[in-house]
């Protein structure tokens, strides 16, 4: 007897399988979106709370660069070494429990400890593209595009939630993130368990080169613009962390078949090499500009002879809307990529930064001017966040997954430091009546947009065809 018979369903079912596990990736990621700026509105505002002058305030955002500087490429190298999954849901449950912790018993102890819990939240997309990439090859750029579109987002909204919730009480913006992170915690017990983990050892005399060498040296650009340029404490922090750098990198890319940290030779691939070297320059050009964004903003034409006198939710109104043009321009990045080719889509990255720049110094005193310069920066910063990070896992093994997407990330902070120290620089050099002048800002905003340029010309030199198989 004939039987009509459905067709197998089972591509459509690896479809939804695909689609269900990328909308998991991105609902942990809007907890890392969200962590990464809700303290910025806050803590500043604590210092009545709980009795801290301006100086421990500050300590607190070193005590957070740091760990996220430290924790990035450690982080990374667990999940290869210990399984992509098994880390994750240790880092959302680190997080998880600083998020309840500083939101129940907010105090000057629970916040600082809570600061270093929520940098565990570098590890998210370094894991989160390990298992992407085991799971489903095909679809790394696109699930790349996704997360980096809500955490782009998330960045946006996160300090308009967090001002609007601890408008009478500071202490009650920390309840911001707590949906988030239980949603995130759930969320990461419904991916997959993929690749095999290598239980390579890690050699601890490279680690704590590294861990330290990052401390002093991020320490030596935060704290320089306070304890000055040439002072001991400035110069030997920095040297002190510049030299362990040297040791670690020069340990572990020359250490044959022995144990390393991080396995430093995927740099001699030009294409790795390549995204590594303009992910610091769009991270120095980029997102060291946000504070000098709400400086702008908020100054008063009359006193500083700029600006446009706006209050800080009007400023975080304007940074939820221009997020959303990072969310679409991250979305599209993938497509972009497959159709005019990884190196034009970076190369335009670029070129968008260095213009958006250009149009908001010759267009300042107009509000609307300035606006467009400001969307060409977040166009940009959508662009080049998705696709330097797809692009920094194509050409290395499975197995090193995570360890080359931590390496990109950890490019990514110290371009930030370093281009967050030249800012406060150029600022201290060019100030008038406590203001940063005119000068000063045309200096900053030719400095970035420099930088934006250098990062496209890096960008020029990746390989026109990708070896490994591209995103659907």
């Amino acid at each position: 007897m004939a039987s009509n018979t459905a067709p197998p369903a089972t591509e459509t079912t690896a479809r939804r399988t695909i689609a269900g596990m990328i909308l998991a990736m991105a609902l942990i990621e809007s907890l890392s979106g969200v962590t990464q700026g809700y303290l910025n509105p806050i803590l500043p505002a604590l210092g009545p709370v709980f009795e801290i002058d301006d100086p421990t305030i500050n300590g607190i955002f070193l005590i957070s660069n740091v760990s996220f500087a430290v924790l990035t490429p450690i982080i990374s190298r667990l999940g290869d070494s210990y399984g992509y999954r098994l880390v994750l849901r240790w880092s959302t449950a680190i997080v998880t429990a600083g998020v309840l912790m500083m939101a129940l018993w907010p105090s000057l102890w629970t916040v600082t400890l809570g600061v270093v819990m929520l940098t565990c939240v570098v590890g998210f997309i370094p894991l989160m593209m390990g298992i992407l990439r085991v799971s489903s090859p095909s679809h790394t750029r696109t699930g790349v595009s996704v997360m980096i579109g809500m955490l782009m987002i998330m960045v946006g909204a996160r300090g308009l939630l967090a001002g609007i919730v601890g408008v009478a009480d500071p202490t009650l913006g920390f309840w911001v993130a707590v949906p988030f992170a239980l949603l995130a915690l759930v969320s990461s017990f419904v991916l997959p368990d993929a690749g095999v983990p290598t239980r390579e050892g890690i050699a601890l005399a490279p680690l704590l080169a590294c861990s330290l060498g990052l401390i002093g040296f991020v320490v030596a650009l935060s704290m320089a613009p306070e304890w000055g340029w040439l002072d001991i404490r400035t110069v030997g922090a920095g040297l002190a962390g510049l030299l362990l750098l040297g040791y670690w990198a020069r340990r572990d890319f020359r250490a044959g078949s022995g144990r390393r940290f991080m396995d430093l030779r995927m740099l001699a691939n030009p294409r790795i090499r390549t995204i590594s070297l303009a992910t610091f320059f769009f991270g120095f050009a980029s997102i060291s500009y946000f504070g000098t964004n709400g400086i702008f903003l908020h100054s008063s034409p009359e006193k500083s002879g700029y600006g446009f006198a706006l209050s800080p939710l009007m400023i975080a109104i304007v940074l939820a809307l221009a997020s959303v043009l990072s969310l679409v321009s991250s979305l599209l990045t993938a497509k972009a990529m497959r159709k005019f080719g990884e190196r034009a889509t970076l190369v335009a990255a670029g070129l968008l930064l260095a213009c958006g720049f250009l149009v908001m110094a010759f267009a300042h005193t107009s509000f609307a001017g300035y606006c467009v310069g400001f969307a060409l920066f977040n166009v940009s910063l959508g662009m080049y966040q998705a696709g330097t990070r797809a692009l920094s896992v194509e050409g290395v093994p499975l197995e090193e997954t995570s360890t080359a997407a931590g390496l990109n990330e950890l490019g990514l902070s110290v371009g930030i430091a370093v281009g967050a120290a030249v800012v406060k620089l150029i600022s201290s050099a060019f100030v008038e009546s406590g203001h940063i002048s005119q000068t000063g800002l045309f200096c900053i905003w030719g400095a970035l947009a420099a930088a934006a340029l250098v990062a496209a010309v890096a960008s020029a030199r990746y390989p026109r065809r990708a070896v490994e198989e591209v995103s659907a």
